[in-house]
């Protein structure tokens, strides 16, 4: 007796069975079979998904998760800060997202969503360019370097994960004049952040703003406090308290003009604009210090070269190959007020060597000197 073709069933050995029960038997011996034998497109099926799983494969396929671990360590870049183990439950076949971008190694990446409790001006209503992606994931280390450890917290955390613009975004003046092209070879991204309507947020000013907003975030207003190119005092407690700056000839003072009130991120951005229209690079020096030794160089060190033509040059981040060679991305931007954007050395690359004594050369400044090299000092605002 034989089962589905090509599933022979053999029947025990059986004495003396009746011939009604023999059958009966028979029929069921032939089942059994059938069932622990896959018919053949039951077993074309199983080869053409291999990856499936069935209720009991708790352990399966320990070649193909050692595979997809190797595939995400392979795509992960030197010192992101990706959490670990966080790969997609083994055996899930769910589609991928469709607003979701895909990652360095095709493996879909969570769209971007960038925090206005950690950068403000995002929720502010001004002209800047919406984000797609943070600093961090826009200019992976370069290979064989890791990015450099900073604290939780920390002004070069801040800047490392700042919101960038779209690829293809070029830098703009402040009344929307092309400044750089988005192909520009020394243009590596725009930040999103807006520039002002106003010719003031210039070279010198974009520590400030950074450093300001940075603060502003952290809720911590009383250290908020910048110099004029005269040596005054323009904290942002003054402007809390309805004063506001008034010009007299080459000088300027602090006058009442309104009553005390709680500042929203609007009233704060117009504060930063008084400053920036009394700030200079010569009053930026008295407001920070010398980084004498430049392998103490971190995110937010700026070079400043208070010495015409003015310029500041921003550190946004610092990656460092295990033997101590040092790479940085530089942000800048000039005069009149442009978009505050990430310079290049060329279009291989948009880290800058750092090797000292051996100035930093850019693009669009004179050499950048270590002597130059300062780091923004925390004042106590006055009560």
């Amino acid at each position: 007796m034989r089962g589905i073709r090509g599933n022979a069933c053999t029947l025990p050995f059986v004495t003396r069975v009746p011939c009604a029960a023999g059958l009966v038997l028979a029929l069921v011996c032939c089942q059994g079979k059938h069932e622990a034998s896959p018919s053949p497109s039951q077993s074309s099926l199983s080869k053409a998904a291999p990856g499936a799983r069935g209720p009991d494969s708790a352990g399966a396929a320990p070649s193909s998760r050692s595979a997809a671990g190797r595939l995400a360590g392979a795509s992960a870049a030197p010192g992101s800060s990706a959490a670990p183990g966080s790969s997609a439950a083994p055996g899930s076949s769910a589609a991928p997202d469709p607003s979701a971008t895909p990652g360095p190694s095709g493996l879909a990446k969570a769209p971007f969503v960038a925090d206005p409790k950690r950068y403000p001006w995002l929720a502010d209503d001004r002209d800047f360019p919406k984000p797609d992606s943070s600093l961090e994931d826009r200019f992976p280390a370069p290979p064989g370097y890791q990015r450099v450890s900073v604290p939780a917290g920390s002004f070069s955390e801040w800047l490392r994960t700042l919101p960038m613009a779209p690829e293809g975004t070029p830098a703009k003046s402040f009344d929307g004049k092309e400044t750089l092209s988005a192909d520009d070879d020394y243009l590596a991204g725009v930040v999103a952040i807006d520039t002002g309507n106003p010719d003031l947020q210039q070279s010198s000013d974009v520590i400030i703003r950074l450093h300001a907003e940075y603060l502003w975030s952290r809720g911590e207003k009383d250290k908020i406090s910048y110099l004029s190119a005269t040596k005054l005092n323009m904290p942002l407690s003054r402007w809390e308290k309805g004063q506001r700056l008034l010009p007299n000839g080459p000088n300027v003072f602090w006058v009442i003009k309104g009553k005390p009130a709680e500042l929203d991120h609007a009233e704060f951005r117009r504060y930063l604009d008084a400053v920036f229209n009394w700030a200079n690079s010569t009053s930026l020096s008295p407001r920070s210090t010398p980084v004498a030794e430049p392998k103490d160089l971190v995110a937010g060190d700026f070079f400043l070269q208070s010495v015409e033509p003015n310029h500041v040059a921003v550190v946004l981040d610092v990656a460092e190959k295990p033997s101590g060679e040092r790479v940085a991305l530089l942000g800048q931007a000039r005069n009149p007020a442009e978009s505050i954007h990430v310079v290049r050395p060329g279009k291989a690359t948009a880290w800058f060597s750092v090797r000292p004594p051996v100035p930093v050369l850019t693009p669009h400044s004179k050499a950048l000197a270590w002597s130059d090299l300062r780091r923004m000092t925390t004042v106590e605002a006055e009560k």
